[in-house]
């Protein structure tokens, strides 16, 4: 799930700079792509890092929780 999101996200950006209008025509949408790519992107990657740490502890907890459960 972790994954699709992060293709979900991220891969998309390739298609939304495509819709960007050239460089070449407009400097400023170059000025765009690096702005989204250099500070929109990394919190998104850090929120889903976050939230894929949580999710993987919980996992961890439960599992031990399981066995120590089996155990008694």
């Amino acid at each position: 799930m972790t994954f699709g999101l992060l293709v979900g996200v991220i891969g998309s950006l390739p298609l939304v700079f495509a819709a960007l209008p050239d460089p070449a025509v407009r400097p400023g949408s170059a000025l765009l792509v690096w702005a989204v790519l250099g500070v929109g992107a990394y919190p998104v990657l850090v929120v889903i890092g976050r939230w894929y740490v949580v999710r993987a502890e919980r996992n961890e907890r439960d599992a031990v929780q399981r066995d120590e459960g089996a155990r008694r």
